[in-house]
């Protein structure tokens, strides 16, 4: 599914909003359809960082639960969340921009 992300390609460089790929939640995955969210220090130090590049920004936000994976039990569909998550673009997948969780 597409998705629009903030997304650091380069240390030292401003963050491009880009539409990425986001491949279905796994079993133990769950799909949060993010309706507010915010920049906050963590991320924007990111800006100078030196480490594992690209990384998509943004990682506290409130949403509602869209689909969960069959091993999931705690939260189900329609549910309001909030998130804590760091998400990476690994260097090796960019060829198909899937985002996977560290």
């Amino acid at each position: 599914m597409k998705i629009l992300a903030a997304v650091l390609r380069q240390g030292g460089q401003p963050f491009t909003v880009e539409e990425l790929e986001l491949e279905e939640p796994r079993n133990d995955e769950v799909l949060v359809r993010v309706v507010a969210t915010g920049m906050c220090h963590t991320d924007l130090s990111e800006l100078a960082t030196q480490g594992p590049l690209p990384i998509v920004l943004g990682h506290e936000g409130a949403g509602i639960v869209e689909r969960i994976g069959d091993q999931v039990t705690k939260v189900r569909p329609g549910d309001h969340v909030i998130e804590l998550t760091v998400l990476r673009v690994m260097p090796q997948l960019l060829a198909g921009l899937a985002v996977v969780l560290c």
